[in-house]
């Protein structure tokens, strides 16, 4: 039987003929890291200094603080943990990492690409530019970059975690989760076809370990049926879902938002297909997995889905508070500025219009116009709603 660094190789060697990075990308990825690098990296603001053996200390406390919820006592130990009176920029990554991790899981992403960039400067200060740590600190703020909507600066820094992984790492254990996040960056890109080849050969690698599936699994296949519901394959796309919601339903407590993610996503795909009430009960199901006042990104994504579900049955006046606090969430989140925004506004905007307030439809339509206008001047390339679609939608 191979090994199971053979599978991580055949897996790479399967996807490297994707994963060719031109010279025009690969300089564009070199001007990513450039503008990284010169950003400054202090430690945290009014900090008292700490010695190296306390700070690892708090990181680990802090560490089992998040875990248990704790996540306020845990942010103020990892921010005493970078406070200054040592000199180990790798240990100092690490807690940065970790910090940037906590942010991420309460949508507080200005703050979390901060830690995220120092602890890839760090690395890169004090580490090989080939070294595992530093392509998964590219990886990490790659996602944060995709996730606020700035897809070229994801995609660049993505190619480069993967180019460093392909050459350098080829049986590193976060190699196929980091092939399935670079899938979702070509999404965004249109370029379907290859983010369905990395995905179902990241699956197939996963498969052949043998392993129990794993959350890493499931979030693949997640990724998968966003995909093919990209490639207007919808009926494919129902088995990955349904799979992928299993696998996190035998995990437990600890893969609740990966399940709500899930069962939100299906829930969509549900909506599309006409099967109404399904998606009614997988949005409903999804919201009552997310903790009180959290997860502020699903929770906008599950309202909005359930505000078209309403419309759709026919009741466009009961859907707008869906619209309206999904907008609200949206934009605190986000802010007022990004591509998800435009989309959202068009949905209600029809439901405003389907119930008879045609002064607020105008509006909300006007704004997403203005918007998606002013995204396209700065670069068509990363938007995933263009103005063509919008006058299609008039």
């Amino acid at each position: 039987m191979a090994s199971g660094g053979e599978y991580w190789r055949a897996a790479v060697s399967m996807a490297r003929a994707l994963l060719k990075i031109s010279r025009q990308t690969v300089r564009a990825a070199a001007s990513a890291l450039l503008s990284i690098f010169f950003i400054g990296t202090g430690a945290a603001q009014n900090a008292a200094p700490i010695s190296r053996s306390a700070a690892i200390a708090s990181n680990n406390e802090a560490a089992r603080l998040s875990i248990q919820g704790r996540e306020a006592e845990a942010e103020k130990l990892y921010l005493a943990a970078l406070g200054d009176g040592y000199d180990d920029d790798v240990a100092r990554a690490k807690i940065a990492n970790n910090l940037g991790w906590l942010y991420q899981r309460q949508d507080r992403y200005r703050e979390a690409e901060r830690w995220f960039r120092c602890a890839l400067q760090w690395r890169q200060k004090s580490l090989p530019a080939e070294s595992l740590e530093v392509a998964y600190s590219f990886n990490n703020l790659a996602e944060i970059y995709r996730i606020e909507g700035r897809d070229w600066e994801a995609r660049n820094l993505m190619e480069t975690a993967v180019r460093n992984l392909q050459q350098s790492h080829t049986d590193a254990p976060g190699l196929l989760i980091v092939l399935s996040n670079f899938a979702m960056v070509l999404c965004r890109f249109k370029e379907f076809d290859d983010a369905e080849h990395l995905l179902r050969t990241a699956l197939v690698s996963y498969q052949k370990l043998g392993k129990d599936p794993s959350r890493e699994y499931a979030v693949t296949l997640n990724n998968l049926g966003q995909v093919l519901e990209g490639k207007n394959q919808l009926a494919a796309a129902v088995p990955p879902y349904q799979q992928a919601i299993g696998v996190l339903e035998q995990l437990g407590v600890s893969a609740s938002i990966d399940l709500a993610g899930t069962l939100a996503n299906a829930g969509e795909l549900y909506r599309r297909l006409d099967r109404t009430e399904d998606a009614r009960q997988a949005e409903e199901r999804a919201l009552g997995l997310l903790l009180p006042g959290g997860d502020l990104l699903l929770r906008a994504q599950i309202l909005r889905t359930l505000g078209n579900i309403v419309a759709g049955a026919g009741n466009p006046s009961d859907s707008l508070p869906y619209f309206e606090q999904s907008l609200d969430l949206q934009e605190k989140t986000l802010g007022e500025e990004h591509p998800a925004t435009a989309s959202l506004l068009l949905d209600y905007s029809s439901a405003t219009l389907r119930a008879g307030n045609k002064s607020l439809s105008r509006k909300l339509r006007q704004r997403a116009k203005e918007l998606l206008e002013r995204l396209n001047s700065r670069s068509p390339g990363p938007m995933t709603v263009s103005v063509r679609a919008l006058r299609a939608a008039q």
